[in-house]
């Protein structure tokens, strides 16, 4: 088949879409299907299309605009109507007006995490809605979806992992812990006022070094306790070093856990609260809803029993909602 992605970032841009975006893409062209992605053009030295790892990249001039969206995907029309399948990530309302030009062409929607506005805005839930009933079928990211936006997705899905090598790989990566690893955006839709306030606590009791892999509005308040890496492309070498894990999105634990890293997430709200509490692995990963809860769990962190997703299990899923056409 040929498929058509449509991501607002793409490769090589980095974030927890991105990397569905290409894990699954890469999934489906081991299969024989020809995937393309288009993306918006983030950085201006990168080119208008390329090929990434078998995967074709057509990108649009970077627009806020809808109208400057719609106006650059109708030059790139005939993309969109040789697609046997477009799947967007997201991003519905790129295709709402072409989803009037072509009734019949299978259109669906992966939605993935919230806006990180709480309470939710009225407006986000009726932008889901909207798109959910007007695509064929929908995958959601996270069962807290149907309590928070009520949604009725067609599947549940909650990422991959790539797979070690063995499980004597991942025995060989066992050691007690001797830093904390913060994996996320340093903003507040992560918690990371609260986890500030755990790490502060952590380090005058435990004198454990703190490394945070990520950036955002809070990055000079983490600097005050800790190295600062900013975004990166490849976790392995931080999930390699002996550490404790601080993150709370999807993929990031499953990669943790999948290296044997005791994981350790923290919730600010309600509906954060659910989406760690309802995630496949919640039983080996360390919940908390507050600084003083978070700082108590290190003394006993939960032990590990996680039977791991795989992103070729999630491509599967793809292929069966695409059944609905």
């Amino acid at each position: 088949m040929r498929v058509l992605f449509l991501s607002r970032f793409f490769w090589p841009h980095i974030g927890g879409v991105e990397r569905h975006v290409e894990a699954v893409g890469r999934e489906l062209t081991k299969l024989g299907h020809k995937i393309t992605v288009i993306t918006l053009k983030h950085e201006a030295k990168l080119p208008e299309t390329q090929t990434y790892r078998d995967l074709k990249i057509v990108r649009l001039p970077y627009s806020n605009s809808k109208w400057g969206i719609w106006r650059a995907l109708w030059q790139k029309r005939q993309i969109l109507k040789s697609a046997d399948i477009i799947h967007c990530h997201d991003v519905f309302f790129w295709y709402l007006p072409f989803r009037f030009f072509w009734i019949n062409k299978p259109v669906f929607t992966t939605f993935h995490g919230w806006e990180g506005v709480y309470p939710i805005p009225k407006r986000n839930i009726l932008i889901r809605k909207l798109s959910e009933r007007l695509s064929f079928g929908s995958i959601a990211i996270g069962s807290f979806m149907k309590r928070w936006y009520g949604q009725k997705p067609d599947y549940i899905s909650y990422g991959g992992v790539t797979l070690l090598c063995s499980d004597r790989s991942i025995k060989m990566l066992s050691g007690n812990p001797k830093e904390i690893i913060f994996i996320g955006r340093l903003d507040q839709d992560n918690a990371i006022e609260e986890y500030l306030a755990a790490l502060k606590a952590i380090k005058e009791k435990f004198k454990l070094p703190v490394t945070f892999v990520g950036d955002g509005g809070w990055r000079g308040k983490a600097e005050k306790l800790g190295k600062v890496t900013g975004m990166v492309k490849d976790l392995t070498p931080y999930l390699k070093r002996p550490a404790y894990i601080f993150a709370t999105s999807y993929l990031t634990i499953w990669e943790a856990l999948a290296y044997n890293r005791p994981v350790f997430s923290l919730y600010q709200n309600q509906l954060k609260k659910d989406y760690l509490e309802k995630f496949p692995a919640a039983g080996s990963i360390n919940i908390s809803g507050s600084a003083e809860e978070l700082v108590g769990q290190l003394k006993e962190p939960k032990k590990i029993k996680v039977i791991l997703p795989t992103w070729k299990q999630v491509a599967q899923t793809y292929l069966k909602l695409w059944q609905k056409r």
